[in-house]
């Protein structure tokens, strides 16, 4: 599955990024599956990382500042 593009400059994700990401960032997680979520959303890409873990990627610019404010 990949996802549908919605933006003009959308970032493309896919599983190998986030398994890049995950090797650099926290690599005790890098060797759980990933697969992507089907999704309506149209700022973010959604991976499920194992059972019991997520990664959510901004799939336009402007949805980068979005988790810090939700955190807020």
């Amino acid at each position: 599955m990949s996802a549908v593009k919605m933006h003009a400059d959308e970032v493309e994700t896919d599983a190998d990024l986030v398994r890049r990401l995950l090797a650099g960032q926290f690599p005790h997680w890098a060797d759980l599956p990933i697969r992507l979520v089907a999704s309506y959303g149209t700022d973010h890409d959604i991976y499920r990382l194992g059972a019991r873990l997520s990664v959510r990627l901004p799939r336009i610019g402007w949805a980068t500042a979005q988790a810090a404010k939700e955190a807020e």
